[in-house]
């Protein structure tokens, strides 16, 4: 029997990666205000009976100067990019917006001192991947589901009988490799034309025979956070690698750097594409874990699944290049001159023009 794998990825106008992206917009300002500013915000979106809610909360330095009035204007441009059509129950003219941000706790903050031993904000496992199956060092059938997801991304802002919720399934292993496609759409929509578009799309990613299946529940036009609520942190698992790589557990959005749940994650790829771009290793995973207020990585683990094509010692010389330290960290990859709006899209990982996807040259 063949082994089948399966992943997915969602749009940026599905309500979880909404709140992910306010929360990324208020973490870059923040830092632009003030890069030492410490930040650790969540968001949640709900329709309601009047016209729908927005909720920003978490701890975040005073030096941020973020404001109420900031705080609306984020959530706007945000959804505006995010949601084409406003319900009684999301209307983007009515919707409460609610500022419950809060000042960073004092003994975190001592714990975080900006200097060569700063420690890390928090306890936490971070986990790094690479292969070189794929061009983007990504797995391959999460790296298909992604791809066509941004292509959809294009279709459903270019056609107006499209909005912007949706989610990309394949299943790769089998026979046929099957896709799964659910969309948002407008009253009305030719699901048949769509389907020939669609099927077009999959076709110039994925090479093999394949079935696709277009909103298997049939009428889509209620989404976005009017059809579901949405929260900061609950795709961690399509932000990183999809199902066949374990997960920490920390999310990365709405987090400044001294948070090694979002800088050692970084840093974990980082090392793990470095070790197969430099052909050491065909595949490698990275563990990395730390304790509040430390800055040694409580464990630095690598794992190259039997594919490494060096001796030992010379796979961890090159390990030892890479500093695991949260200081180290966010000056190696300039993390505080990052726009971590961009990073909600299409995974964190697997794109060239991210800091933590260079390959360095030793």
């Amino acid at each position: 029997m063949n082994k089948l794998v399966t992943a997915e990825t969602v749009s940026p106008g599905h309500p979880d990666k909404i709140a992910d992206l306010i929360s990324d917009y208020v973490l870059t300002q923040a830092l632009e205000n003030n890069s030492s500013s410490k930040v650790a915000v969540e968001t949640f979106l709900t329709g309601t009976k009047n016209g729908g809610l927005v909720l920003v909360g978490g701890e975040i330095s005073e030096i941020a100067n973020i404001s109420t009035e900031d705080i609306n204007d984020i959530v706007k441009m945000a959804l505006d990019k995010t949601i084409k059509t406003s319900f009684e129950d999301f209307d983007l003219d009515k919707l409460s917006i609610y500022n419950e941000l809060t000042p960073q706790s004092e003994e975190i903050r001592a714990a975080v001192e900006d200097d060569k031993n700063q420690g890390a904000g928090d306890q936490g496992i971070m986990v790094g991947y690479a292969t070189n199956r794929t061009k983007s060092f990504m797995p391959v059938t999460f790296d298909k589901s992604r791809n066509i997801q941004k292509s959809l991304w294009d279709l459903q802002n270019a056609d107006s009988m499209l909005d912007l919720d949706s989610k990309v399934q394949v299943t790769s292993g089998g026979d046929k490799t099957k896709v799964v496609f659910s969309t948002q759409h407008q009253v009305g929509i030719d699901l048949e034309n769509l389907h020939e578009k669609v099927t077009e799309i999959v076709s110039q990613h994925i090479s093999e025979d394949f079935i696709l299946d277009l909103n298997p529940s049939g009428s889509f036009v209620k989404g976005g956070p009017a059809g579901d609520t949405g929260l900061t942190g609950r795709k961690i698992v399509v932000d990183a690698y999809g199902p066949s790589v374990p997960v920490g557990g920390g999310a990365f959005s709405g987090k400044d750097p001294s948070k090694v749940d979002r800088s050692a994650a970084y840093a974990a790829r980082h090392l793990s594409k470095n070790i197969v771009a430099h052909d050491l290793a065909d595949r490698c995973q990275v563990r990395v874990a730390y304790a509040i207020g430390k800055a040694d990585p409580y464990e630095l683990s690598v794992d190259t699944f039997g594919t490494e094509k060096k001796e030992s010692n010379v796979l961890n010389d090159f390990i030892t290049k890479f500093d695991m330290r949260p200081a180290a960290i966010i000056e190696r990859l300039s993390l505080l001159n990052v726009d971590y709006r961009t990073d909600t899209l299409f995974s964190h990982f697997g794109h060239d023009d991210r800091n933590w996807e260079k390959i360095e040259n030793f």
